[in-house]
């Protein structure tokens, strides 16, 4: 069953949830990991399927250069903060992903 048959209910959060991203993988893939990892969905198009794709909230490819080292320096420190799917999604410098439900 996908995602638009259960409808988005199926892949709301209940509880704040944290993910640990892959040292190889972007900030905007782990934010869709994380929440297809804490929905038990099938794949990640269900996340998109059920709540829209993520550049509707935050343009992905802005979202990995906050943190994108370059030939002369490394990784900016910080976080950043929006809301998708439901939740309050928060990613910082070393890959964690926190994932928090809307009230």
């Amino acid at each position: 069953m996908t995602a638009r048959e259960t409808g988005s209910d199926s892949l709301a959060p209940t509880d704040r949830f944290v993910y640990q991203a892959d040292p190889d993988q972007s900030p905007s893939e782990a934010v869709i990991d994380a929440i297809t990892a804490q929905s038990d969905a099938d794949d990640p198009m269900a996340v998109a399927d059920a709540f829209g794709p993520l550049y509707d909230v935050i343009d992905p490819a802005a979202l990995d250069s906050l943190f994108e080292a370059t030939r002369t320096t490394q990784r900016s420190d910080g976080s950043v903060s929006f809301r998708y799917a439901e939740r309050d999604v928060r990613v910082d410098t070393t890959g964690r992903v926190e994932l928090v439900p809307v009230e």
